[in-house]
């Protein structure tokens, strides 16, 4: 069996053959990989039948007995001629129509009970046939490179004979992650890939219960609902103990959502579509009512501008498009949006920005009982002014309408409910989320919230300079960083019950320490093996010419000894950077299980100490929200303040008087060398 360190790098591979040749090359590798999934597992799900039909029969099944067979073995159907090999063996001039073809032919012979294709726009997403733009009459990916892609595949066996579907699903994981890690700078990074330390925050505090049902309106490529069902499983030790749904607007993306859902083995239904302006999940009795779940979580796009899709480019009078600073045309909005679904009961956001239409439509889908948790730009908890009278202000200025939506999650609708639906508020450090720069906090909504909390938020500060690891591109969230923020939002200020969450969290922790270090030094031994072997084989062939001399009475020339001694120093050199790397990733995990140790006491002396406290987190009542006008900005309260590093004044000052006499000192030597020079 293959391990997922293996064939998380085996696959990567592929990226190497295809990276430069086509745009958004993610698709080309990961529908290949499907493909390739498909073909492989039908034929060891054939040939494991037959097995067992000869244990149980001890004889071979007749043809008719083989049909049957087939039939109950497969999720799938593949037409005859479309099987994987049957693409290999094709000419290589005819390879991008024949993959075209196979991948068409299953996608259309694949229909549900109800009637619906259910891997068409999945396993076809890529036009593998599709003719070069330049006209020139050739292919837009060429056949010799597509050829090589389907030969360094075929080296792998996909089926569940070497692949289980856990290790297959994490490397198709891994794969996005490595995608992402290549565009960080990049939007289209940030439209399917949500890191996963946040991910793990938001699903362990909402924790999926057996037969929950699990939404997420954004799903991109399905890391909040994987994350979800992973949970559900190793809470209740069943593969599909939870339902899930997501909605994805970009196809490729939906496409790569579904075959993440597929490859896991979970049950999903992935929906394409816009989620604001035509949502995919509504009630059954209801087409204008949606359909309600336990959870949903999402990372929905940031500030999305037009999301009504109801503006159009500005013109001037000479009928030009009126452009922006940064060189994007300005959009004017003349229609209103009139939402069928009746989402934007709290108000109609504005249709520049639509963080609040998508917080919106998240609160209409929690059923009673539901709970979400969301990743939003920060600006959603402080953004709009309230109400002033011209006695207050001399303006006489209406509320605006964000801070009237803020106030009523936080009120209920027409403020007299006082119902509190937001949970907890965990304000993350900027530059942590792929292709924007905007910091992020976690809204978590609680439709049923504890007697004791209905009338409080939890405020937690994550931002402080320090819990956080700043690389060169991104803001990284370290393991210890994640048991810092998980532990406020479980114990919600009980030392006992932050105890308790502490030691259950630093098992899993050092358990996925372990798991990222072996896979470390696996892509160190594979990023190495090539060189130093080839290092190797030159030292061996440079040591048996001498040998071969000397075992013939001849003395090496000083060349052929020079041979051995520059492939042997070539060789030490690859041993010993190899050796630092294996060193530094050791060391960093290490560094790790002490930094987790380091936060455990950090956070006992925080609990214990009422003032230190305040640096962390708040629990604050709705009168004090009240007082500050709804405003959920976290340095109101919480003390984000970074305290300046204390000074010893009495040493502060020995030092400067040191250091004036120095200088005196000096001054006065410079003085005798011009002396003497002028003499």
């Amino acid at each position: 069996m293959i391990t997922k360190q293996a064939l998380g790098n085996l696959l990567f591979g592929m990226a190497d053959i295809l990276r430069d040749k086509v745009e958004d090359y993610k698709s080309y590798i990961l529908s290949l990989l499907f493909f390739k999934r498909l073909s492989d597992n039908y034929l060891w799900e054939i040939e494991n039948g037959k097995e067992q039909f000869s244990i149980d029969y001890a004889r071979e099944p007749s043809p008719r007995e083989l049909e049957v067979i087939t039939k109950k073995r497969h999720d799938f159907t593949i037409p005859k001629g479309c099987f994987w090999e049957d693409v290999r063996l094709a000419p290589i001039d005819k390879k991008n129509e024949k993959l075209d073809a196979a991948v068409t032919a299953i996608a259309e012979q694949n229909i549900d009970k109800n009637g619906k294709y259910f891997l068409k726009g999945i396993i076809n997403t890529v036009r593998w046939n599709e003719p070069a733009p330049n006209g020139s009459g050739g292919k837009k990916l060429d056949p010799e490179v597509l050829t090589n892609l389907i030969n360094y595949l075929s080296a792998v066996d996909l089926s569940n004979k070497n692949v289980t579907v856990d290790v297959l699903g994490d490397a198709y994981e891994y794969l996005i992650k490595r995608f992402a890690d290549e565009n960080k700078g990049g939007t289209m990074a940030g439209q399917f890939y949500t890191p996963q330390e946040v991910v793990d925050i938001v699903v362990r505090y909402l924790k999926p219960q057996k037969g929950d049902t699990i939404y997420d309106p954004t799903c991109g490529s399905g890391g909040f609902l994987l994350n979800a069902a992973k949970y559900a499983r190793a809470e209740y030790d069943m593969q599909k103990s939870i339902r899930l749904f997501g909605q994805e607007l970009v196809w490729n993306t939906w496409a790569i959502c579904n075959i993440n859902m597929i490859l896991h083995g979970f049950d999903a239904r992935i929906e394409q579509g816009d989620t604001i302006r035509n949502p995919k999940f509504k009630d059954e009795e209801n087409e204008l009512e949606l359909r309600t779940f336990d959870k949903v979580m999402a990372n929905f796009p940031f500030s999305a501008e037009n999301w009504a899709q109801n503006g159009e480019p500005k013109k001037d009078k000479k009928g030009n498009t009126v452009n922006k600073k940064d060189g994007t045309p300005q959009i004017e909005y003349k229609k209103e949006f009139v939402d069928p679904y009746n989402r934007l009961v709290y108000g109609v956001p504005p249709y520049s920005n639509g963080d609040f239409a998508f917080l919106q439509h998240i609160i209409a889908s929690l059923n009673d009982k539901g709970k979400a948790g969301v990743v939003c730009p920060q600006g959603v908890l402080f953004r709009g002014q309230p109400e002033k009278t011209e006695e207050e202000d001399g303006q006489n200025r209406k509320a605006d309408v964000e801070y009237t939506i803020r106030r009523g999650f936080l009120q209920g609708v027409d403020f007299r409910q006082h119902i509190n639906i937001i949970d907890a508020i965990v304000v993350l450090p900027s530059n942590l989320f792929y292709g924007t720069t905007i910091p992020g906090a976690i809204i978590f909504f609680d439709k049923n919230k504890p007697e004791e909390r209905k009338n409080k938020v939890l405020m937690v500060y994550a931002a402080k300079k320090g819990w956080y690891r700043e690389d060169a591109n991104m803001s990284v969230l370290e393991p210890h960083d994640v048991l810092r923020i998980s532990t406020m939002l479980e114990s919600w200020g009980d030392i006992e019950k932050a105890k308790e969450w502490i030691c259950s969290q630093k098992r899993r922790l050092h358990v996925d320490i372990q798991e990222e270090l072996d896979f470390q030094l696996s892509e160190i031994e594979k990023d190495t093996a090539e060189d130093i072997n080839r290092a190797r084989t030159r030292l061996e062939k440079a040591q048996e010419n001498i040998n071969d001399k000397q075992s013939k009475g001849k003395k090496p020339t000083a060349s052929e000894n020079k041979a051995v001694e520059t492939a042997q120093k070539a060789l030490n050199k690859l041993l010993a950077d190899k050796s630092a790397r294996e060193t530094a990733a050791k060391e960093k995990a290490e560094k790790q299980y002490i930094a987790i140790d380091d936060v455990e006491v950090e956070l006992m002396q925080m609990f214990a100490d009422p003032e230190l406290r305040k640096r962390y987190f708040s629990i604050v009542d709705m009168d004090e929200i009240e007082e500050n006008e709804f405003n959920l900005n976290i340095p109101r309260y919480v003390d984000t303040f970074e305290p300046e590093e204390q000074i010893d004044l009495k040493e502060a000052i020995a030092d400067f008087q040191k250091a004036m006499q120095t200088e005196s000192e000096t001054e006065k030597e410079l003085e005798k060398l011009l002396k003497s020079i002028n003499n």
